[in-house]
């Protein structure tokens, strides 16, 4: 009976869903799903980035953040980004939706899809822009179409806990 006990209970530990935890970085916070991790934060000044991704080599799903106190248009800082996306030659058949109204989180923005292929891999990504207390940030998702159903869950963790302190 002990051991019915021990394997139930070890069965119970391993299935349980972890939680997220809280970064704070840079002015901005959110909450990191678990098998997701920070793999890079850079500070330019009046410029910050920060990288999210999903662990695991044959993980696609990542978030990136990169805002400035720098006062620009929606658009304007949008187009700033899509143009280096077009500059990267991995990225091919790179094609950018037309722009939309949109929110992230509680953040009313707009937002551009994208779409591309790498490796023979499609991929698909979003990239919302907005502003808040004199910063403008442009935040993306990007992931292999094939791995939307397992990055689905860590995007909606960021994007619901996402906030600037």
């Amino acid at each position: 009976m002990k051991k019915v006990f021990i394997l139930l209970s070890m069965i119970c530990f391993s299935c349980a869903e972890q939680k997220s935890t809280t970064v704070e970085i840079y002015g901005v916070s959110f909450n990191c799903p678990s098998g997701w991790k920070v793999t890079e934060t850079e500070d330019y000044g009046p410029a910050k980035y920060i990288s999210i991704e999903k662990k695991g080599s044959n993980s696609s799903g990542i978030v990136t953040m990169c805002f400035t106190e720098e006062d620009y248009e929606l658009d304007e800082y949008l187009h700033i980004f899509q143009e280096s996306y077009l500059e990267q030659e991995i990225l091919n058949k790179l094609t950018f939706q037309k722009a939309k109204e949109a929110h992230y989180g509680e953040h009313k923005g707009i937002v551009s899809t994208y779409t591309f292929e790498t490796m023979s891999i499609k991929h698909e990504g979003q990239m919302y822009v907005f502003q808040k207390n004199g910063i403008t940030m442009c935040l993306v998702h990007q992931e292999a179409l094939e791995d939307h159903k397992v990055n689905l869950y860590g995007f909606e963790i960021i994007e619901e806990s996402f906030t600037f302190n």
